[in-house]
């Protein structure tokens, strides 16, 4: 007896996962991204690629880490959830993904949480570089909006599949 396809969609509360005894969930994606264009393409991706999320942009790692700390503007849990995955790019002003990387993983309430590297750099050392620094994924940006729908789509797909464990805050 085959097992049926996960389909995350926009606008459903919950994913549709394959029978594996997963919990069925909606992705909360904090995103650090400094370039405007890039976020409003990776959010048309997402709804392209029909992934049922909830996105949050912050334009470099000290705004990431004001957003996951409820620091600030940030502090409204309703209108700024804690998220489920993060998505970084690596070259941001102020506080660059390496950066990021290296604070999260030195801060046990926010390390379980998966963090994906989205960057254009495919440079061996920048690689390298993000995974020593905790990174549990990296992806090049394609240079189409159809490559970047199905890259999300997949990631999506294979997060939703993913357990994770609860985010333990002191709020």
């Amino acid at each position: 007896m085959g097992q049926e396809p996960i389909a995350c969609r926009r606008g459903v509360t919950e994913a549709i996962v394959q029978r594996v005894g997963l919990k069925e969930q909606t992705l909360t994606i904090l995103l650090l991204e400094d370039d405007p264009h890039d976020v409003f393409f990776i959010q048309r991706a997402m709804e392209q690629a029909s992934v049922a999320h909830t996105l949050q942009a912050v334009a470099n790692g000290e705004e990431g880490i004001a957003y996951l700390r409820g620091d600030g503007p940030y502090s409204d849990r309703m209108k700024y959830p804690v998220p489920n995955i993060i998505l970084t790019d690596i070259k941001m002003p102020r506080m660059d993904g390496f950066e990021f990387l290296h604070w999260l993983r030195h801060h046990p309430e926010w390390s379980v949480i998966p963090t994906i590297v989205l960057s254009s750099s495919s440079i061996d050392s920048d690689v390298r570089r993000a995974y020593e620094a905790g990174a549990n994924a990296y992806l090049r940006k394609p240079s189409s909006q159809a490559e970047l729908a199905e890259i999300i789509r997949i990631t999506s797909k294979y997060w939703c599949m993913c357990e994770r464990p609860p985010i333990i805050t002191n709020w």
